[in-house]
C-alpha cells in the first residue's frame, strides 16, 4: 500500500476505533449504526489520540472536550501529561510538528453545560471495557487505580515496571507499595525486586466492583501515541517524497506499536526481508489490516497469553478443587529455577519478562563467552494435568525469543507435585514438580 492511499483509509478507520471508545463513555452518535467496542479503554491514552487527530475529525475533539467538562474528575492528569511527553519527545525527534501543550485545565472548566448534556449520556457502568473509570470512582484517579489495572493483567511487577507501562510516577507506586505491602495487599517477589498481589485482594476488588470478567487490554498510551506517530511521519513523507526516512521513522516507532499484531493475530511483517525503503508498502499494507481488526469485536481476537490465564478447565485440574494458584507458586518456581541457574555462574532469572510483549513466566538468560545469549523460557501452571494449549505456548515463546544472537538451551513447564502429563510433554521440554503443591 502507497503512503497515499494508506493516508486516507488509516484516518478513516482509525478515527472510527477513536469513536467506538467514545460512545462506550457516553457520547451521543447519530444514526443506526452500531459502535462495538471490547477492549478496556484507557481514558488519557484516548484523549491523547483524539486531540492528534483533531484535525480529521473537528466535532470529535469538540465532544471530546465536553465530556472532559463533565467527567473530568475520572481522569489523571500527570498521566495524560506523561502520555503527551512520550509522543511529543519521539515526534520532535524525527522532526513531525507538534502542536503546543494540552490545555487540559482549559478543558475542564464548565462552560455551556447544558449543551454537554445534550450530546452526552451516562454510560453503562456495567460494561467491562469501563473498568478502568469505575476503578477510579471507587479508589480516586490517583497511582493506586492505575497500580490495580497494571496487576489485573500482570502477575508480577516491580516498581519501574508499573510506573512504565502504566504513565504513571515511580514514586507514587513506591509510596502505593510501602502502604500496601505491610498490610498484605502486596508481597515481595524473587530477591526483593518484584511485588505480587494478592489473589484475596484481587478476588476482593473483583467481587467489589462486581467484575464478571476482564476486557482484554493492551498499552493504548504506547500504542496510540505510536500509531499518530506513523501517520505524522506519513505526512512529513508527503513533503520531501523521501521514502528512506519514512522507512527509517516505521522502522523506529515499531517497538511501540508491535503489541497490536499480538492482539489482533495478524502477522508483522519482518522488516529484515524488506531492505530500505522496500519496507513501506508492506509494512503500511500491514498497518491498515491490523487496524482494522483492532476496530471488530475484541473478544474475538484475545491474546492467548491472557486465555492460559484464566481458571483451569476441569479436564485441566483433574476435576479437583485447586487451593493455591499460579501466582503462589511462584516463589517456589523461582528457588527450583536458582538452584539450577546460581547467580555466580552468570544467570539472571527475570520473572515475568515483558521484552518485545511475550510474558512467559521467567526467562533465565546469560551471555556467553562468545557474545551469544543463552536464554531459557520457564512457563509455571497451577493444573494438575497438562493440555496442548500449553505445550502450543511454551514453543510459542521459544519462537518469539529466538534470534540470530541467542540461543535457547532448555524449556521448562513447572507444575504442582502429582501432576498428569500423560504423555503429553515432548522430550525437549523439562518438567518441574514443585513438592509444596499437591495434586490431591
Amino acid at each position: 500500500m502507497l503512503p497515499n492511499s494508506f493516508k486516507s483509509k488509516f484516518t478513516s478507520t482509525f478515527v472510527e476505533i477513536l469513536w467506538k471508545q467514545w460512545r462506550k463513555l457516553g457520547v451521543s452518535v447519530w444514526g443506526d449504526k452500531k459502535y462495538i467496542w471490547e477492549w478496556l479503554i484507557d481514558p488519557e491514552a484516548l484523549i491523547v489520540a483524539t486531540y492528534l487527530f483533531q484535525e480529521e475529525d473537528p466535532h470529535l475533539f469538540h465532544v471530546m472536550k465536553k465530556w472532559i467538562e463533565v467527567n473530568h474528575r475520572f481522569l489523571n492528569l500527570a498521566r495524560l501529561k506523561r502520555i503527551w511527553k512520550q509522543y511529543s519527545e519521539v515526534a520532535k525527534q524525527f522532526k513531525i510538528p507538534v502542536n503546543k501543550q494540552i490545555e487540559i485545565q482549559e478543558w475542564v472548566r464548565v462552560k455551556d453545560r447544558s449543551r454537554a448534556e445534550e450530546i452526552l449520556s451516562t454510560p453503562d457502568w456495567e460494561d467491562p471495557t469501563l473498568l478502568w473509570l469505575k476503578l477510579r470512582a471507587f479508589m480516586g484517579s490517583g497511582a493506586r487505580s492505575d497500580t490495580i489495572i497494571y496487576f489485573f493483567y500482570h502477575d508480577i511487577g516491580t516498581t519501574f515496571s508499573i510506573a512504565r507501562n502504566m504513565f504513571i510516577d515511580q514514586k507514587s507506586v513506591h509510596e502505593v507499595m510501602r502502604i500496601w505491602e505491610p498490610v498484605g495487599y502486596v508481597r515481595r517477589f524473587g530477591q526483593k525486586r518484584g511485588y505480587i498481589i494478592s489473589a484475596v485482594f484481587r478476588e476482593n476488588i473483583f467481587k467489589t466492583m462486581e467484575v464478571k470478567h476482564l476486557p482484554v487490554w493492551f498499552n493504548a498510551g504506547k500504542v496510540f501515541t505510536g500509531l499518530a506517530l506513523v501517520s505524522g511521519a506519513v505526512n512529513k513523507y508527503f513533503e520531501h517524497q523521501d521514502a528512506y526516512i519514512l522507512s527509517s521513522h516505521i522502522r523506529d516507532i515499531l517497538p511501540m506499536i508491535r503489541e497490536i499484531w499480538e492482539i489482533t493475530g495478524l502477522k508483522l511483517p519482518g522488516s529484515a526481508k524488506y531492505p530500505g525503503k522496500e519496507y513501506v508498502p508492506v509494512f503500511l499494507q500491514s498497518l491498515y489490516e491490523v487496524s482494522q481488526r483492532l476496530g471488530q469485536r475484541g473478544d474475538a481476537y484475545k491474546r492467548e497469553t491472557q486465555e492460559n490465564k484464566i481458571t483451569p478447565t476441569v479436564n485441566e485440574t483433574g476435576g479437583n478443587y485447586m487451593s493455591f494458584n499460579e501466582y503462589e507458586m511462584y516463589d517456589a518456581a523461582y528457588r527450583a529455577l536458582r538452584r539450577r541457574y546460581p547467580a555466580r555462574e552468570g544467570w539472571d532469572i527475570i520473572p515475568q519478562d515483558t521484552r518485545s510483549g511475550y510474558r512467559p513466566d521467567f526467562v533465565v538468560e546469560r551471555k556467553n563467552s562468545s557474545g551469544i545469549i543463552e536464554r531459557i523460557v520457564v512457563e509455571v501452571k497451577a493444573v494438575c494435568r497438562i493440555t496442548w494449549r500449553y505445550i502450543d505456548q511454551i514453543n510459542k515463546y521459544v519462537r518469539n525469543l529466538s534470534g540470530k544472537n541467542v540461543k535457547i538451551v532448555a524449556k521448562y513447564l513447572i507444575v504442582p507435585s502429582g501432576a498428569d502429563i500423560d504423555d503429553i510433554v515432548p522430550g525437549d521440554i523439562e518438567v518441574i514438580y514443585l513438592r509444596n503443591f499437591l495434586c490431591e
